[in-house]
C-alpha cells in the first residue's frame, strides 16, 4: 500500500513537471515576440538607420530650399520687372513673336476701356480690343478706325500671362492696361504690345 502511494506521488511529480515544461515551453515561444520586436526596434535605432533617415531629411531640405530659391528668383525678378508708374526698364519688346514688325511709339502707356473681343493667337499671345474711354481716343490711329472698329488692340504674351501682374479679361470686362505702345507695321493699326500689366476694374 506504502509502495502504491508512493508510486502514485512519484508520477503526480512527474505529471507537474512535465506541465511545467510545457508551459515554460510555450512561454518562452510567446517570449520570442519581444526579443524580435526589440530587434526590430534596435535596427531602426541603428547608426546605419539614424544615419539613411538623417540623409533623406538633408536631401528634402535641400530641395525645398532649392524650390524655394527658385520661386524667390522667380518673385524677385517679377518684382522687379515694373517700377512705380507700371513702366519696364528695358527689353520692353522682349517676348513678342513679331517685335521686328513693332514700331514703339512710347515705351510705357496706359489706357482704359471695355473690353470687346477676346482671341487667343496661335504663336500664344492672348489678344483683346478694347473700346477706350474717351480720355484715351488719342492711342488710335486711322487704321484702327478703319480695320478695327475703333478699338485699341491689345496682346498679352505668354510668359506674361501668368504674370502677378496680369488678369487675363473676358468679354465685356473693364480693364486698365500698361505696356509698350506700338504700331504694327504690317497691319498698320496702334497697339499695346506687349501689355504687361492688366486689371479688371
Amino acid at each position: 500500500m506504502q509502495k502504491c502511494i508512493h508510486l502514485i506521488y512519484f508520477m503526480l511529480v512527474i505529471s507537474i513537471i512535465g506541465s511545467l515544461t510545457t508551459f515554460t515551453t510555450s512561454m518562452g515561444v510567446l517570449s520570442l515576440v519581444n526579443p524580435a520586436s526589440a530587434e526590430v526596434k534596435q535596427v531602426e535605432k541603428s547608426p546605419n538607420a539614424k544615419n539613411l533617415l538623417q540623409q533623406q531629411k538633408q536631401e528634402s531640405s535641400v530641395i525645398n530650399d532649392k524650390v524655394n530659391v527658385e520661386f524667390a528668383k522667380k518673385d524677385k525678378s517679377d518684382s522687379s520687372v515694373l517700377d512705380d508708374n507700371n513702366c519696364k526698364s528695358n527689353k520692353i519688346l522682349k517676348g513678342a513673336s513679331n517685335k521686328k514688325d513693332l514700331k514703339i511709339l512710347s515705351e510705357c502707356e496706359n489706357a482704359v476701356g471695355k473690353v470687346t473681343h477676346v482671341q487667343e493667337m496661335p504663336d500664344g499671345d492672348y489678344k483683346f480690343l478694347l473700346k477706350l474711354d474717351k480720355e484715351y481716343k488719342s492711342l488710335l490711329n486711322k487704321d484702327n478706325k478703319k480695320k478695327t472698329g475703333g478699338n485699341l488692340v491689345i496682346e498679352i504674351i505668354p510668359k506674361d500671362q501668368d504674370s502677378k501682374y496680369i488678369e487675363l479679361p473676358d468679354k465685356g470686362d473693364k480693364v486698365e492696361v500698361w505696356g509698350a505702345w506700338v504700331i504694327d507695321k504690317p497691319k498698320g493699326w496702334n497697339e499695346i504690345h506687349p501689355a504687361w500689366k492688366v486689371i479688371v476694374t
